[in-house]
């Protein structure tokens, strides 16, 4: 294991970095977890032998550094080896969700089709078996495996303040937004990670997330390898369909370091209560399992929790954690193995105030919020007010962040890029506050709801309806909208399922509830079908989306207003 002063020195780049993980005495490897629970192994030796015939064939096709390159595979292990090809060549690449059909809307093909035009038409990569390529341009499409992978390739001179890599931002489609890092952004970030998860040899990472996402990739790739530790994956799709393969992982591997948002957490609970015996799974190994990606839902983390204590599953081990794409990846942790930090603050000062009480959680007004911990060391944090004024502890306002992991903005976007920045801090679009020594999200700007002079945010309601017994996590929106006519604000509730008697006696539960226990009354109930909801690939629910159909009538059929009620 290197010294702790050598993991990141100023001139490390991607390249120096495969090659000194390779290099490592301890056989280092990556584990890839097929859907039957087998795995197949391969060494970081082998992985930058293979990249580096991947890189040769990229040269004969002409690819030479600076160009950019779009990776849409199947499969994880694919994807690794044609990112590292990339790297090594100097290619800037970027990863995207790939399209399971070219037919009907399909908002991965949407993405695709837009980064594609946006990059200036790179070369597409796709698995062998992506036969279908939508109409996109036949030499700009290659498979894996369809090229001549023999040779040797120009090394490029690569500076750590070069561009390295383009992420697309998870929840954009129409018009996405390229997030660009350099190396020095990248090996920044993730020394400050690897400090906050005291990551060493021999820890072992395991992750179901996509690696189209900031969190699949570099957290639980790029990281892992960065620190010369063991990383395991399971495919997504796997994870959704199986979750115990994630929980068998875990346990067989003696995972340390995991992550899983509060869809993935809702997954496994309801995976739980289906099965009828248990394995005997072991999670005593685990010191961190990072908790981010979304608003943090206090009953779905706590649920879990004691779900998975039965198997030796520490409660101090779940981590609280807030990070963003434009960050690299991580802002914030919970310390290491500490007890999460849930706190009750008085809902009306929040709402009308931006203030942050304590009261007790028992009292009729609390909304009870995780603390997401304290700054990473290359990272500062600063609460401002809607002029970017500074506010004190305790005030809520916009979240701004500054420091060398920082992003310096949007591929080819000058104008999002200079209005991201208020005098070299990021904007990030969160609203949050400090409190005795915790950094607190209480939610996203956007997803601010109006309602009687009062500012609610969405996932506060969505995680008072899921105490209804047929509402669960995921498949409940909120949205505001104004009445045209009488200029009032109105409450939107979309729920998964269909119109009729059912549906009616939700509402009146929902409405009921919302009202004694938030004081907000929900105008309309929309009935829509399950993959009506739209969500980003870490399962933010993508809110916007439902309410720019809703103002376009798409769900004039299937909307019930209060007046029905009581018909």
């Amino acid at each position: 294991m290197p010294a702790p002063s050598t993991y990141y020195h100023p001139e490390l780049t991607l390249p120096g970095l495969l090659k000194r993980a390779a290099s490592s005495p301890d056989n280092l490897f990556t584990g890839f977890m097929n859907e039957q629970g087998e795995t197949v192994y391969q060494t970081y030796h082998s992985l930058l032998e293979e990249a580096r015939l991947i890189a040769s064939g990229m040269e004969k096709i002409g690819m030479k550094q600076g160009d950019k390159a779009i990776i849409a595979t199947l499969h994880n292990q694919e994807t690794i080896g044609l990112l590292w090809g990339c790297f090594l060549l100097g290619v800037v690449p970027t990863v995207l969700q790939p399209p399971m059909t070219f037919s009907g809307y399909n908002p991965a093909v949407v993405k695709l089709m837009n980064v594609f035009h946006q990059l200036d038409e790179p070369f597409i990569f796709m698995s062998a078996e992506m036969k279908d390529t939508g109409g996109l341009p036949e030499d700009k499409v290659r498979h894996a495996g369809d090229f001549d992978y023999t040779g040797m390739y120009a090394e490029p001179l690569l500076s750590p303040d070069d561009l390295a890599f383009i992420q697309f931002s998870s929840g954009s489609t129409g018009d996405p937004k390229g997030i660009m890092l350099t190396h020095r952004n990248l090996m920044v970030n993730m020394d400050a990670i690897r400090i906050g998860l005291d990551l060493h040899f021999p820890d072992h990472t395991g992750n179901w997330m996509p690696l189209f996402h900031d969190m699949g990739l570099i957290g639980y790739h790029l990281t892992p390898l960065y620190c010369m530790i063991y990383q395991h994956h399971i495919e997504t799709i796997d994870f959704i369909k199986n979750p115990g393969l994630w929980l068998d992982l875990m346990s067989e591997a003696g995972i340390g370091v995991t992550g899983c948002p509060n869809f993935g957490l809702a997954l496994v609970q309801r995976y739980l209560k289906r099965r009828k015996t248990m394995p005997a799974w072991n999670f005593s190994a685990m010191k961190a399992m990072l908790n981010g990606a979304e608003p943090i839902s206090v009953q779905i983390m706590n649920d879990f929790v004691e779900a998975l204590k039965p198997f030796g599953f520490r409660p101090e081990a779940m981590m609280p954690v807030y990070g963003m794409a434009e960050a690299t990846l991580a802002i914030s942790f919970t310390p290491l193995m500490e007890n999460s930090v849930i706190t009750a603050f008085e809902a009306n000062s929040l709402d009308l105030e931006n203030k942050a009480i304590r009261v007790d959680p028992a009292h009729p007004m609390a909304r009870l919020l995780s603390g997401v911990g304290l700054a990473l060391n290359d990272t500062e944090i600063r609460i401002v007010d809607s002029y970017d004024h500074p506010l004190g502890d305790g005030l809520a306002g916009h979240i701004q962040l500054k420091g060398e992991g920082i992003t310096k903005g949007y591929y080819n976007k000058p104008d999002e890029t200079t209005a991201a920045f208020c005098d070299g801090w990021l904007r990030t679009g969160d609203i949050g506050f400090f409190f005795e020594g915790n950094l607190y999200v209480s939610g996203r700007h956007k997803d601010i709801i109006f309602k009687n002079g009062r500012n609610y945010f969405a996932n506060d309601l969505e995680v008072m309806a899921c105490t209804i017994d047929d509402i669960s996590y995921g498949k409940v929106c909120f949205g505001g909208a104004t009445n045209k006519e009488t200029g009032h604000d109105k409450v939107i509730a979309f729920l998964a399922g269909s119109p009729g008697e059912k549906a009616m006696e939700t509402f009146r539960q929902l409405r009921n509830l919302l009202r004694a226990n938030l004081g907000i009354t929900v105008d309309e109930l929309v009935m829509v079908k399950s993959n009506e909801i739209p969500k980003t690939s870490s399962g933010k629910l993508q809110r916007y989306k439902l309410m720019q159909r809703y103002n376009a009538g798409d769900f004039n059929e299937t909307t019930i207003s209060a007046d029905k009620l009581y018909q």
